[in-house]
């Protein structure tokens, strides 16, 4: 029983991942994607959704580009006409407030806005939804910076978001991956693009760090337990491992896969006791997982930026990823910070980093090359200032720094408390309901 499961479990990934089958459920999205009647928006957004899905699947930029050309002339046809995302993100929609929003910049002038900050694509869809008759009055008085959560960014709300923005002025948009970086500029031309991750947003002073001989855990794994995330890779490996090698596993159900889902795939490759699990763990829990491992690891093929790479890496623990992972965070993975994995043979790759993991120096490394919030803040800041001052207007006052952890945040106590009048400004003055930093 347990070899059908583990073969289950192994195909299954091996299909999701495979390029021959990609391109055909691509081409499969495309066929079924017909033209919708023009006088109908919603038809139209369900035309969008199902090529956006396409576009996700797409395994070579050739067959990229044709969808993309799709998706434009659907974009075009639907103008700026109202769309229902209750019927794509029906849970999404049901809550008003505007969470993972948070203004970083207070309005000053006519000549010089305030600036918010807003992540993930689905609360993008809900302050459409809700609040697309008070945009205009926000879009007067604030400039918006948009994070896509998942690369590759190909969703309704990213096309449709610049399409209907009532101001003159850019959208700017951070990034998951490096290939973001061209593809929203495809996607619209008021895109201005910011090239931070959802990881470049670190704040190191909370992460503690602990002699290398001090540490007492081989292996700290920080993932939900979604399939994407790859735990059955871990497991995999632990087969060929010897038993006295600590693990921990930190993480959180993820749609319908619980602890007890994670724990029934480890006992099918007969590990489940070959590790520590901690659910929903605090933060003062993970931090110390993250010191007192030897090395950190990611089993993802796909997905955005993973925080959890770069947390580890202030930590001063090196982090392991895929070679053909597509996830953003793989630009920080270099000699000084960790290594690249691959399939084979992946148990004694891992012995063998365990082994060396006192080499690598990855907090050293991250922070002269500024890959924090404090050097992520001056990038942000610099490219819209000198887009907004090339536009003629003025820039008198610098943005907040900005960090995550769990959820995007003023980083300065000071900040946040100076920021509640542009809160109050914005659920007051302009109507929108945004959810109130915590303290």
């Amino acid at each position: 029983m347990s070899f059908a499961q583990r073969l289950k479990i192994e195909a299954e990934d091996t299909l999701r991942y495979s390029e021959t089958v990609r391109s055909f459920l691509c081409n499969v999205e495309r066929l079924k994607d017909k033209s919708p009647p023009a006088a109908d928006p919603q038809a139209i957004a369900r035309s969008i959704v199902r090529l956006c899905a396409a576009a996700r699947l797409a395994a070579s930029m050739d067959q990229l580009l044709k969808v993309e050309a799709r998706i434009a002339e659907r974009i075009k046809l639907l103008g700026n006409r109202p769309v229902d995302f209750a019927e794509f993100e029906p849970s999404s929609m049901k809550k008003k407030v505007i969470d993972y929003f948070v203004p970083l910049k207070p309005y000053v002038s006519e000549r010089e806005k305030g600036v918010c900050y807003i992540a993930f694509e689905h609360r993008w869809a809900r302050l459409v939804h809700h609040y697309r008759d008070q945009l205009e009055a926000f879009a007067k008085r604030y400039l918006l910076i948009v994070h896509p959560v998942w690369a590759t960014p190909h969703g309704l709300i990213n096309y449709y978001l610049p399409s209907i923005w009532p101001a003159n002025d850019p959208i700017f948009a951070c990034v998951s991956d490096p290939h973001d970086l061209e593809t929203l500029l495809r996607q619209s031309p008021r895109h201005v693009v910011i090239p931070r991750y959802c990881s470049h947003w670190v704040n190191p002073a909370v992460y503690p760090q602990m002699p290398f001989e001090k540490k007492d855990l081989d292996i700290v794994m920080l993932a939900n337990f979604g399939k994407y995330k790859r735990h059955f890779a871990l497991f995999k490996a632990l087969r060929d491992m010897p038993r006295s090698v600590k693990v921990v596993c930190i993480g959180q159900h993820n749609d319908k896969r619980t602890r007890e889902v994670l724990l029934a795939e480890a006992a099918a490759y007969g590990v489940a006791d070959r590790f520590e699990l901690k659910e929903n763990a605090p933060d003062d829990v993970v931090f110390d997982c993250m010191a007192r491992a030897k090395v950190n690891l990611i089993m993802s093929k796909r997905e955005g930026s993973c925080i959890a790479i770069v947390e580890a890496m202030f930590a001063n623990t090196p982090s392991g990823m895929f070679k053909d992972a597509e996830v953003g965070s793989r630009v920080f993975i270099n000699e000084h910070t960790g290594r690249f994995l691959t399939d084979d043979h992946l148990g004694a790759q891992l012995m063998d980093f365990i082994a060396n993991a006192g080499k690598y120096s990855p907090r050293k490394w991250m922070m002269e090359n500024k890959h924090d919030c404090h050097g992520s803040s001056a990038v942000m800041n610099e490219v819209i200032k000198q887009e907004m001052l090339k536009r003629g207007q003025a820039w008198t006052t610098d943005l907040c720094p900005l960090h995550w952890r769990p959820d995007p945040q003023v980083l300065h106590p000071e900040d946040r408390k100076l920021m509640q009048a542009t809160y109050h400004d914005i659920r007051n003055n302009v109507g929108i309901e945004i959810e109130l930093p915590r303290n």
